[in-house]
């Protein structure tokens, strides 16, 4: 074998090397994002679960999320003041949900049970009004779109209902 062949060997040699790297390189990146989305995933579920939880986590918010759900309770300031805060935290999660879903950065299931949750939360017809009020704040027309059907389907449901339809999450 001449040194010319040798070269041209080693060449596709080299060839074959690069090519085997940039391909390892791209599988590691695809599973590093894979790690980092079921990461992410699990934060926000942690972080959700953690909100949901300090809504109720002692009899005065336990008290005051009934009152929500009462419809024949009359909120105080205080209460509407309470509320407002909730559903700021509670449509930002569920925004948060759809934004890291469309982006494809977290599963599609933490989305789906964020929308039933805030289905249930639209039970409250304080809850509903808060969104009427604030809808056109600032939340992308998608994100409306999804919002405006769920305060639709809890306000049919509150129609059928027998005693007013307004039911604890």
């Amino acid at each position: 074998m001449t040194l010319d062949q040798l070269y041209y060997v080693s060449q596709i040699v080299a060839a074959i090397v690069i090519v085997a790297t940039l391909l390892a390189i791209l599988w590691q990146g695809y599973q590093t994002n894979k790690i980092a989305r079921a990461e992410l995933t699990l934060n926000w579920w942690m972080a959700a679960g953690a909100m949901n939880q300090s809504v109720i986590d002692s009899e005065d918010k336990a008290a005051f999320m009934t009152r929500v759900f009462d419809p024949s309770a009359a909120l105080s300031r205080e209460d509407m003041t309470r509320i407002t805060f909730q559903m700021h935290t509670h449509v930002g999660v569920l925004q948060a949900a759809y934004g890291l879903g469309r982006r494809g950065l977290v599963e599609e299931t933490p989305f789906e049970l964020a929308r039933r949750g805030m289905s249930g939360f639209m039970r409250s017809a304080v809850a509903r009004a808060w969104w009427r009020y604030h809808r056109g704040h600032g939340y992308e027309p998608e994100f409306q779109k999804i919002m405006d059907e769920l305060v639709s389907n809890a306000e049919a449901v509150s129609r059928l209902a027998p005693t007013g339809g307004e039911q604890s999450a």
